[in-house]
């Protein structure tokens, strides 16, 4: 698994995995940003199996026809894509340490040895990605994500075998991240904070300088005082133990419409992340209602070009 924070040149082409079926993008970088071709296709019966930390394994016949109307969509020019997945998917925290290993293989080496010390219930390989964060003081951090290694075989090998190179795979919240702090940044004042709602999982990043500063992911919690509490606790920590200055902006990603209000919760009013923050073009707001995913599919793309 790759965390794409470099920015490397990409194709408009994306694929995001859902529980029931999957959604293939074709962003358009140029004025009117939005999307030139969006679809949604369900799994077909029996095309996917369960891994043994109960995330999913893809056969091609899953997304065989995804890709093949992807294909068509864009005039054959589908060879490479991104790919999004769920955020429940992976484990996603920071990690810290005193000194920075000196190579990039002795810091996933670390990594690998924490990771399985923090994550002691789970016993099959993991592939592990990680992003720099903003020191403490003199301590380094980084940001980590671990995710089943054989589901993320098991999609490269099904978009291989359908003709499509996966150039990068990520959560949603990294690739909302990882595409929108630059836009993000630039309509904040200070630190900003980044709330990814989904249903099954909760996420709540705050950043400074484009890097995150904090990171919490947590199951959803149904009731709205439950994430109330986990917001309160992380903003407490963020201001004690990391001596915040203070939120300037909330921008929020809701992907499941009955989640609960965040106002009252918050130390400033919480922006959806629609058109108006991200400079898109009509229609943007409306697709993305209709398929929560495609936002983290449109930041996949459009932040890293």
């Amino acid at each position: 698994m790759k965390i794409p924070f470099l920015r490397p040149v990409v194709p408009p082409h994306v694929f995001c995995l859902l529980t029931d079926g999957v959604t293939y993008a074709n962003v358009r970088r140029e004025p009117p940003t939005g999307f030139a071709q969006s679809r949604f296709f369900g799994y077909p019966p029996g095309s996917v199996g369960a891994g043994a930390a109960g995330t999913p394994l893809y056969s091609r016949e899953a997304i065989a026809e995804a890709v093949e109307s992807g294909r068509r969509l864009s005039e054959g020019r589908l060879t490479r894509a991104s790919l999004v997945f769920p955020d429940s998917w992976a484990r996603m925290f920071p990690v810290e340490f005193d000194s920075a290993p000196d190579s990039d293989a002795a810091m996933m080496e670390m990594l690998a040895w924490k990771v399985k010390k923090l994550l002691p219930g789970i016993t099959g390989e993991l592939s592990i990605a990680f992003a720099e964060m903003t020191p403490l003081g003199s301590t380094q951090r980084v940001l980590v994500a671990a995710a089943p290694a054989e589901t993320l075989w098991s999609i490269e090998d099904a978009f291989q075998s359908a003709g499509v190179r996966i150039g990068a795979l990520m959560p949603s919240s990294l690739a909302l991240f990882g595409g929108l702090s630059g836009i993000l940044a630039a309509r904040s004042s200070g630190d900003y904070a980044l709330i990814h709602r989904s249903s099954d999982s909760f996420v709540l990043l705050v950043a400074r300088n484009g890097e995150p500063i904090f990171f919490r992911q947590r199951p959803a919690e149904e009731e709205a005082e439950g994430q109330d509490q986990e917001i309160r606790l992380s903003l407490s920590y963020y201001v004690e133990k990391l001596q915040g200055p203070g939120i300037s902006a909330v921008y929020v990603h809701d992907e499941t419409p009955q989640a609960p209000s965040l106002t009252g919760s918050l130390p400033v009013d919480p922006q959806p992340l629609a058109s108006e923050v991200l400079g898109a073009g009509a229609g943007f707001d409306e697709r993305v209602a209709a398929r929560p995913e495609l936002l983290a599919a449109f930041a996949s793309v459009y932040g890293r070009s």
